[in-house]
């Protein structure tokens, strides 16, 4: 498979899999939130609430493609001139890019488009969703470099 497939394929899978993991999150972030007020939320209603918050999905991929694809490519500048471990760095850059593009979102709109990140634990979740992201991109761009070549 061609290298630039690959990548876009990849971003493409990461992004799915972060906002997947976020809407998660953010979910059941606003059900705590709830419960914390006293509200019975019966198990129905919480799985109820995790699939109704997936239609939040196809305007949430685009938004991570496009985050991702600006960390990811700091993190491969970062990784050429400054070194270190590739996976950490594309790590790093999910999760920075993903919290990031929170934050310029609450600066532009003036409000947070998504219920779960108001607080800061929800922001973080949304992190860790994006830390999740890198690495699942990391792992699929890896090409191994100790293949042996085979001359015919």
């Amino acid at each position: 498979m061609p290298n630039f497939i690959r990548i876009i394929i990849s971003l493409i899978g990461a992004a799915l899999v972060t906002s997947l993991i976020g809407s998660l999150f953010s979910t059941q972030s606003v059900i705590s939130s709830l419960q914390s007020l006293d509200i019975n939320v019966p198990l129905s209603t919480r799985l109820s609430m995790t699939v109704d918050d997936l239609g939040i999905l196809p305007s949430l991929i685009p938004i991570t493609v496009i985050c991702f694809a600006v960390g990811f490519l700091v993190a491969a500048i970062c990784l050429r001139f400054i070194g270190g471990s590739r996976i950490v760095w594309h790590i790093v850059a999910g999760a920075t890019a993903l919290m990031c593009t929170l934050f310029v979102m609450k600066a532009v709109f003036l409000i947070t488009p998504i219920a779960g990140t108001r607080t800061g634990l929800g922001v973080m979740s949304f992190g860790l969703a994006g830390a999740v992201g890198g690495w699942v991109y990391a792992k699929f761009t890896n090409t191994p470099t100790n293949t042996p070549k085979v001359a015919l």
